[in-house]
């Protein structure tokens, strides 16, 4: 309960509306206490056969359950828009939370489970806040109305009417809590099927290559029962809760029109005055079971939202503190110092001890085999991770002491696999530079070789793309996001083997948009085909996270060390 009224700080900004809605429920809850002298009045008017008085109440009556309809459904129309902007506010700061979040977030946290909580708990919570906003203010303050309307009629009666009420209640926390701990397990379980629909459908190509669809399909299915089996133990306390609270209501019922009978053959009360009583115990099983219904949902969502706050109140490991620097404009030096790098404190190095110093507009290849940390290092430049010991420097500077908005907007990466969104080509190249023009736009195509392909679709700029940019080749994507790096023009450039997986000729165009690319900056590139980096200015050798070589290309294969042989296999491999 407590993290559930942590929503109630979104409900600040819509402050006016709530005080609106307040008073609108005055009005609904006085328009139901007026119901039972107005029933009360017209059985007496039938009693006393007077057709004009009774005609008149019935139109009163009218005029009163039009004004009851009025009020709730206009306060019901205004809290649920406040709890529609409340929802809208949640999954804004969720979004924001998630474009905070470094990159050690995202290898740890499964997909489905971030989006379950962005989407099915955020769901969850606004129904619960949203049912809560209109049910519990209406329908509490009813309630306490027509009681204390009920003792000033009656107050025998009405100590019989609410003798169940400890039972209901005790009812009522018992299923809701049962509802809660079913919820979480529901939950947990919806987010590992999103898991598997989104693995599935990233990894669709390789599923189909090697013919798994039917074990995908079965892999569902399993997972699928298991959500559903969690699903059904929920129903099946929500089943039977409803039918013993019907029960319980029924008893209280029959015991009021037994006594209540019992008063008027005592002459006790009217019997006008007992349909008066007995209408508003009819009043009171509205607010009753919305108030049992509107707490089991709250119980429900509780899970919901420790699960949304779990995520909200994770804080990000790569952080501006308090004295950050805005750096406008970086020359580009770069130095590593006794850099050492773990993913995990309980893990091994991935970087031992990296030293390294790179002067402005030095092209930097890091080579060596898989997992000797030749990523790890690059990803440190922008400070998607911190070096677990030793520090790195732009210009002299900490990398930690520059605000990050100010290092990252100076940097430009092209990554292996480049990354397309979906909409046009020319929203794509601008993610380089939002505010470009449209001629700006076109000369770092030309300069990246894509004018070439894009001139000839249908739309040229304005060509749409899907989703990571199917309809374009691997080399076409390659020269795009080529092109959105030179419209960035950073100080620094990495280059993460941006043309290992390209055919000859996309190769040839890429390099060369890549040489355009590479003049005048701070460039470090990942090789994978070491004929691409021979005229680098300093080639990198890292092994098992240490740099065991640093020189030329004609350097290093003179010393015939760790380079020549990589070098040698690639160029045998080249005759062959």
């Amino acid at each position: 309960m407590a993290q559930y009224l942590r929503l109630l700080k979104f409900l600040l900004p819509y402050k006016y509306s709530l005080y609106a809605s307040v008073f609108l429920t005055l009005l609904f809850a006085v328009s139901n206490v007026m119901v039972m002298p107005l029933i009360r009045d017209i059985a007496n008017e039938v009693a006393d056969k007077n057709l004009v008085y009774f005609t008149n109440h019935i139109f009163s009556a009218l005029i009163l359950f039009t004004l009851r309809l009025t009020f709730k459904y206009a306060q019901y129309y205004l809290m649920a828009w406040v709890g529609h902007r409340v929802i809208l506010d949640i999954r804004m700061a969720l979004y924001e939370k998630l474009q905070d979040f470094s990159l050690d977030f995202y290898s740890k946290w499964k997909t489905g489970d971030v989006l379950t909580r962005f989407f099915s708990d955020v769901d969850r919570v606004k129904d619960a806040l949203i049912q809560g906003f209109e049910q519990i203010l209406p329908q509490s303050v009813t309630l306490i109305a027509v009681i204390g309307y009920l003792f000033y009629l009656n107050w025998r009666l009405t100590l019989i009417s609410i003798v169940g009420v400890p039972l209901f209640i005790f009812l009522t926390m018992y299923f809701a809590e049962k509802l809660k701990k079913t919820s979480v397990k529901v939950q947990r379980k919806t987010a590992d099927l999103a898991h598997i629909v989104q693995e599935t459908i990233a990894n669709i190509a390789v599923i189909k290559a090697y013919t798994f669809e039917k074990r995908e399909i079965a892999r569902f299915h399993k997972e699928s029962n298991r959500n559903f089996m969690a699903t059904m133990k929920g129903v099946r306390y929500t089943v039977i809760q409803e039918p013993f609270i019907g029960l319980l209501q029924f008893l209280v019922i029959l015991l009021v029109i037994w006594y209540g009978g019992y008063q008027v053959t005592k002459d006790i009360i009217t019997g006008p005055m007992l349909l008066a009583f007995f209408t508003g115990i009819l009043l009171l099983v509205d607010p009753v079971m919305a108030l049992s219904r509107v707490y089991t949902m709250i119980k429900q969502a509780t899970a919901s939202t420790e699960r949304i706050f779990s995520l909200l109140d994770l804080p990000a490991t790569i952080q501006n503190h308090a004295t950050v620097q805005k750096v406008p404009s970086l020359h580009g030096n770069v130095t590593f110092e006794n850099v050492s790098f773990a993913y995990e404190a309980n893990q091994s190095p991935v970087l031992k001890n990296i030293n390294l110093d790179v002067k402005k507009g030095e092209i930097i290849a890091l080579v060596g085999l898989s997992g000797a940390g030749k990523s790890t290092m690059v990803n440190l430049i922008p400070r998607f991770y911190d070096p677990t010991e030793g520090s790195i420097k732009v210009d002299g500077i900490d990398l930690r002491d520059i605000q990050l908005n100010s290092l990252r907007s100076q940097l430009a990466i092209v990554p292996q696999e480049s990354i397309l969104f979906r909409g046009t080509l020319l929203d794509n190249i601008r993610y380089g530079k939002l505010n470009a023009t449209e001629e700006e736009v076109i000369e770092a195509a030309k300069k990246a070789n894509a004018w070439e392909f894009i001139e000839k679709m249908p739309g040229k700029l304005r060509s749409r793309l899907g989703d990571r940019g199917y309809k374009l080749s691997g080399g076409q994507k390659q020269r795009v996001s080529i092109a959105r790096a030179i419209l960035r023009d950073p100080k620094i450039l990495i280059l993460d083997e941006a043309t290992s997986a390209l055919d000859s000729k996309s190769e040839a165009l890429v390099q060369e948009a890549l040489i355009t690319l590479m003049e005048g900056r701070t460039t470090f590139v990942i090789a994978h085909r070491l004929s691409t980096i021979v005229h680098a200015h300093k080639i990198v050798v890292l092994e098992n996270g240490r740099i065991v070589e640093i020189g030329t290309h004609d350097e290093l294969v003179g010393k015939g060390g760790a380079y020549y042989h990589f070098y040698r296999i690639q160029f045998e491999k080249k005759k062959k």
